[in-house]
């Protein structure tokens, strides 16, 4: 997978573009698979999206990733209640903020309401932080 990512890398530069990849689906659904994308490839840096990592290791991966990050999807966990898990949205971007990240904040919803209520509650805590 690395050596296609460089061709893809490739061909992107000579189009004038920089080629990332998200932490999305298995392939790179830990820290450590992107990570070795990054060193094994020509990528030109990673997009880490708050909702695609899990588990108990969810916050290292986001701690791993952040520092070759070039955007970051900021995508907030629901409560059993339908309310976003605000504690949780704050230790990930406290952990943005400790790695001194200063490119861009997607706001990305997925829930079940209107997408843009949603979107403006994610905002919302996204700047009361920042």
């Amino acid at each position: 997978v690395s050596s296609e990512l460089t061709e893809l890398a490739a061909y992107g530069e000579r189009k004038g573009i920089g080629v990332l990849t998200e932490n999305f689906k298995s392939l790179s659904s830990t820290s450590e698979n992107c990570l070795f994308l990054q060193h094994h490839s020509d990528i030109k840096g990673l997009i880490t999206d708050f909702g695609n990592f899990s588990g108990v290791g969810k916050k290292n991966d986001i701690r791993l990733t952040v520092p070759y990050s070039k955007s970051i999807h900021v995508k907030a966990l629901r409560n059993r209640d339908g309310t976003i898990n605000k504690p949780e949205l704050i230790e990930n971007l406290e952990l943005v903020r400790q790695a001194r990240y200063a490119g861009p904040l997607t706001i990305v919803y997925d829930g079940p309401d209107d997408m843009w209520a949603g979107i403006n509650e994610v905002k919302r805590v996204v700047k009361e932080y920042l």
